[in-house]
């Protein structure tokens, strides 16, 4: 292995914590309805080791692909975190929820 490619996993690793981290954190202070945030930070550990471990064993893999599998455990707790916050009230599809808890407007 040359010196740049442990110095790249050595940051990617590091970043992986951090993230997981800061997820850790604020899942523990939001309370996110599904999982617990230990469950949540492991998930983005697993989904950054699964596109290293992609990375070093399929070097021809697609930049794009590796980048989407390493985004995707801290977009769905995103995602989760979203719905835990805001998502108990009954959808309503004539209305964007920025428009607040107005009574129902006359149709223009």
């Amino acid at each position: 292995m040359s010196l740049i490619t442990v110095l790249s996993a050595g940051t990617a690793a590091l970043l992986a914590a951090v993230a997981a981290a800061l997820v850790y954190r604020d899942a523990k202070a939001v309370g996110v309805d599904l999982g617990s945030p230990l469950l949540w930070a492991a998930f983005v550990v697993v989904t950054s080791g699964i596109s290293a471990i992609t990375v070093f064993l399929v070097p021809d893999a697609p930049l794009p692909g590796v980048l989407v599998i390493a985004a995707l455990g801290p977009l769905l707790y995103l995602l989760e975190r979203d719905d835990s916050m805001h998502g108990d009230g009954p959808a309503d599809p004539t209305r964007l929820p920025s428009d607040g808890d107005e009574p129902e407007r006359p149709d223009e």
